[in-house]
C-alpha cells in the first residue's frame, strides 16, 4: 500500500529556521531560491500485496518458497424441506345438534291419607293404622289439575329430538287402574303428551315413554289426571297414611333447536385424532423441534362463553407432554380466536398413539381435542345455527429427523460462489506449473447419496473467459457426469457427534486458475437412497447435511506474461504553498525474477484521467543466479518534469510482469518484492 510522507511544510520550517537564525538582518531583507528533492511516497509490491483481501492464505517451506493456500466451500445443501411441516389438522365444525341438556326431572307425591281426607268419613272408616279392606274405589281422582314450573332450567325449548318418561310407583296397599295422564303447554294450551296406564299393581312401577322431538315446552307446564281408579283390595290389609303414589316425569335426550335456557357446563366433542403428515415418501418416527409454531383457530357463535383442552400426548419437551387449556369468548363479527404455542426445543413422536391397535406407525400425529361450553349463569338464547369451527395449524422447522428419508432428488442449480483470490490483478497471462486441487464430498446424514456434477468451473465474468474441470485424478473419469457414492454416515452410540463418510475428488486445475477466476460455478443432482430398501434407522440434523469444500495449493512457480498489478493512492497538492514541483523521480529496486513495465495515471477529483506519467517504462528484473534465484534486486530511476499538480487526487501505480525467458517457469520466495520510492524536487523562494 502506496503511504504518503508528507514533508514538504516540515521541510520548509526546518530550512527557514535555519536561515534565520544563521543570516544578518539588513535594512532590505534578501531572499533565497533552495532547491530540494525530498521524498513523498513510497510502496512495495509482494506476494502479500497481491493477495491482499483476500480468502487466500500464504505458506512457504523452510527455503521461503511460497505456496498459495485456497479453501472454500462450494457446496452447502439445506436438506430442512424434506421434512418441514406447514400444514392444516383437525378441521371440524361442532354444531348446536351436538349440544346436549341435562335431564329435566319433576316429582309429585300423593299418599294414601290424603286420598283417604277427601272421601267422606274417610278418616272415620279408614283410621292410620286400622286393618280393612279397601273397596272398588272408581274415578277417585278425576281432572285433578297440576302446575309445573320449569323455569329453574328453562324459558321455551324447541326441540329435534328428545323423550318424555312418565313413571308410576304404587306404593298403595291395593291395585290402581284406569289412569289417564295429560301435559300441556300453560301458555298456548297445546298438548305436549298423553299417557295411560290400564293397571299398576301394589307394590311394583310401571314405565312409558314417548318421543317429542319437533315439540315446542315452555316453562310452564300443566299435568292433568283425568282419572285414576282404586281397586278392591285383596282381604284386609294395613292402613298406612304414608304409603303413597310415586309419578315421576322425565324429559331426558334432549337435543336442542332452539331454547331459550340455563344452559349446564358440558362437553361438546371429544375429538380424537390421528393425522399423517405427507413427507413425499419419507418415512418419519421422530422429529426434534428446532423452530415451531402451532395455532389453534377457533370461531364459536355460541352466546356463551366456551372452552378447549388440546392435548398432544406425542409431543413433550423435557419428558413432559403438551397439553393446554383457553377460554374462546364469542365471536365478533365472525373474526377467528386464535391461540398460539410455541414448540421450540419439543420432540415430536410420529409413531401414533401409545398402545395403537396395529402397532406403531410413521409420519402420524396423535391429537386429543375437546370442546366445551361453560355455563355463565345466565339465560341465554342458541339455536341450531349456532357452532364451533376449528382447526389446528402446525408450522414445524426440525433440528432432526429420524427415519427413512425417502427417495428424494436433489437439483442445484447453477449454484456460484464469488472469489476475490485474484482481484488484485487486473489481466494477463499466467502459466502455472502445477496446481494440485481437492474436492472433498461429506455425507453426515443417515441416508446414502449419488452425486453427479452437472457443472464444475471456473469463470473470469470480466474477460468472459471459463473453464471446465477435468479428469479426477483418482478414477482416470471426467468428473462432470460421474456419479460419486457417498455412503450413509452413523451416529455415535445413537447420537451426536456424527461420523461421516467422506470422499475425495482429485484434479489438477492449472488451467482453471490462469484466467483469474472471479467466480467458481456449480450444478449437480443428488439422489438419496438410490437403490435402498427403506430403514427406520436412517436420520438427518439439519445443521449437518452435505457440503463440498475445495481445497486448492498454488505453487508459485510459473511463466507470467503481462500479469499487471494495479494500486491507488490519494495524493494532496496545495497550489497556493510557498514550494514549486519541478520534478519528480521515481525509485524502483525491482526484486522479482520478473520483469516490470510501469507506469502511472494521475486522476482528477472525478475520476478522470489527467496524465499518464512513465509510459512504456521497461524495468529490468533482479539479478538470477543459475539456480533461477534473485540474489540482488535491479535499481531504475526514472523522471518526469513539466508536470500541471493542480486538481490531482490520486495517483495508480500499474505494474506489468512478464516472465524474462518465456519458456523458464520461476518460483516466487517471501523475500521477493518490487519497492517504489517516489521522490519530488522542490523549488522553495525564501525571505519574500
Amino acid at each position: 500500500m502506496l503511504k504518503y510522507h508528507k514533508q514538504f511544510k516540515l521541510i520548509y520550517f526546518l530550512v527557514l529556521l535555519s536561515l534565520t537564525f544563521s543570516c544578518k538582518h539588513e535594512l532590505e531583507r534578501p531572499t533565497w531560491d533552495i532547491n530540494l528533492i525530498v521524498p513523498i511516497a513510497n510502496t512495495q509490491i509482494n506476494i502479500n500485496s497481491i493477495v491482499k483481501d483476500s480468502i487466500i492464505s500464504i505458506d512457504e517451506n523452510d527455503s521461503g518458497l511460497i505456496s498459495l493456500i485456497y479453501h472454500e466451500n462450494i457446496i452447502d445443501i439445506n436438506l430442512d424441506s424434506i421434512i418441514n411441516i406447514n400444514t392444516i389438522i383437525g378441521e371440524k365444525t361442532e354444531k348446536l345438534d351436538s349440544i346436549y341438556f341435562k335431564d329435566i326431572v319433576i316429582t309429585d307425591t300423593a299418599t294414601i291419607g290424603e286420598l283417604i281426607v277427601q272421601l267422606p268419613f274417610g278418616t272415620i272408616l279408614f283410621p292410620n293404622g286400622s286393618i280393612n279392606n279397601i273397596p272398588d274405589l272408581p274415578n277417585v281422582i278425576s281432572n285433578d289439575t297440576t302446575y309445573i314450573d320449569a323455569s329453574e332450567y328453562f324459558e321455551t325449548m324447541t326441540l329435534h329430538d328428545g323423550d318424555l318418561t312418565i313413571t308410576i310407583t304404587n306404593n298403595f296397599p291395593t291395585d290402581i287402574s284406569n289412569i289417564s295422564l295429560t301435559l300441556i303447554n300453560q301458555n298456548n294450551q297445546n298438548i305436549i303428551a298423553s299417557f295411560t296406564f290400564p293397571i299398576v299393581s301394589s307394590g311394583t312401577i310401571e314405565t312409558q315413554s314417548i318421543s317429542i322431538a319437533g315439540m315446542t315446552i315452555d316453562k310452564n307446564i300443566i299435568a292433568i289426571l283425568n282419572n285414576m281408579d282404586v281397586n278392591e283390595s285383596n282381604g284386609p290389609v294395613t292402613i298406612n297414611y304414608e304409603d303413597a303414589i310415586l309419578t315421576k316425569i322425565k324429559i331426558e335426550n334432549i337435543g336442542i333447536t332452539q331454547a331459550t335456557a340455563y344452559f349446564p357446563d358440558q362437553e361438546l366433542s371429544q375429538t380424537l385424532t390421528e393425522s399423517k403428515f405427507n413427507f413425499n415418501g419419507a418415512q418419519i418416527k421422530e422429529i426434534g423441534i428446532k423452530k415451531g409454531l402451532v395455532t389453534i383457530n377457533i370461531i364459536s357463535t355460541l352466546p356463551d362463553t366456551g372452552r378447549i383442552v388440546y392435548n398432544i400426548p406425542s409431543l413433550t419437551k423435557n419428558g413432559i407432554p403438551f397439553t393446554t387449556e383457553n377460554l374462546v369468548p364469542p365471536t365478533i363479527n365472525g373474526e377467528m380466536t386464535k391461540y398460539e404455542f410455541n414448540f421450540d426445543e419439543y420432540i415430536l413422536n410420529l409413531t401414533g398413539k401409545e398402545n395403537r391397535i396395529g402397532g406403531d406407525t410413521i409420519n402420524t400425529i396423535y391429537t386429543e381435542f375437546f370442546t366445551y361450553i361453560d355455563s355463565t349463569g345466565e339465560l341465554i338464547n342458541i339455536d341450531q345455527s349456532d357452532s364451533l369451527y376449528f382447526f389446528t395449524e402446525f408450522i414445524v422447522i426440525p433440528e432432526y429427523a429420524i427415519g427413512f428419508l425417502g427417495y428424494d432428488s436433489l437439483k442445484i442449480e447453477n449454484e456460484y460462489i464469488e472469489t476475490n483470490a485474484f482481484s488484485n490483478i487486473i489481466s494477463g497471462d499466467l502459466d502455472l506449473s502445477n496446481v494440485d486441487l481437492t474436492l472433498s464430498l461429506h455425507n453426515f446424514v443417515g441416508a446414502e447419496a449419488k452425486v453427479i456434477f452437472n457443472n464444475l468451473s471456473s469463470e473470469n465474468t470480466i474477460t468472459n473467459q471459463t473453464r471446465l474441470a477435468g479428469i479426477d485424478l483418482n478414477t482416470g473419469f471426467n468428473v462432470i457426469n460421474s456419479p460419486y457414492i457417498l455412503n450413509t454416515a452413523t451416529l455415535s452410540n445413537g447420537w451426536l457427534p456424527i461420523e461421516p463418510f467422506n470422499t475425495t475428488i482429485s484434479l489438477e486445475v492449472s488451467e482453471l486458475l490462469e484466467i483469474f477466476p472471479n467466480r467458481i460455478n456449480t450444478s449437480a443432482d443428488i439422489y438419496l437412497n438410490h437403490n435402498i430398501s427403506p430403514t427406520l434407522d436412517g436420520f438427518l440434523f439439519t445443521d449437518f447435511t452435505f457440503d463440498v469444500s475445495l481445497d486448492m495449493t498454488i505453487p508459485l512457480t510459473f511463466i507470467a506474461n503481462k500479469i499487471i498489478l494495479r494500486d491507488t493512492t490519494d495524493f494532496n497538492y496545495n497550489e497556493d504553498s510557498s514550494y514549486e514541483i519541478e520534478k519528480l523521480y521515481l525509485n524502483i529496486k525491482n526484486g522479482y525474477p520478473l520483469d516490470a513495465n510501469i507506469k502511472l495515471i494521475l486522476l482528477d477529483y472525478n475520476n478522470n484521467i489527467l496524465d499518464t506519467l512513465f509510459k512504456n517504462s521497461n524495468i529490468s528484473s533482479g539479478l538470477i543466479n543459475d539456480h533461477y534465484i534473485v540474489y540482488e534486486p535491479s535499481i531504475t530511476i526514472l523522471e518526469s518534469e513539466k508536470i500541471d499538480f493542480n486538481n490531482i487526487n490520486k495517483i495508480i501505480f500499474y505494474t506489468e510482469l512478464s516472465s524474462t525467458d518465456i519458456n523458464d517457469f520461476v518460483s516466487i520466495y517471501s523475500s521477493y518484492n518490487i519497492e517504489f520510492i517516489l521522490s519530488a524536487k522542490l523549488k522553495l523562494t525564501i525571505g519574500e
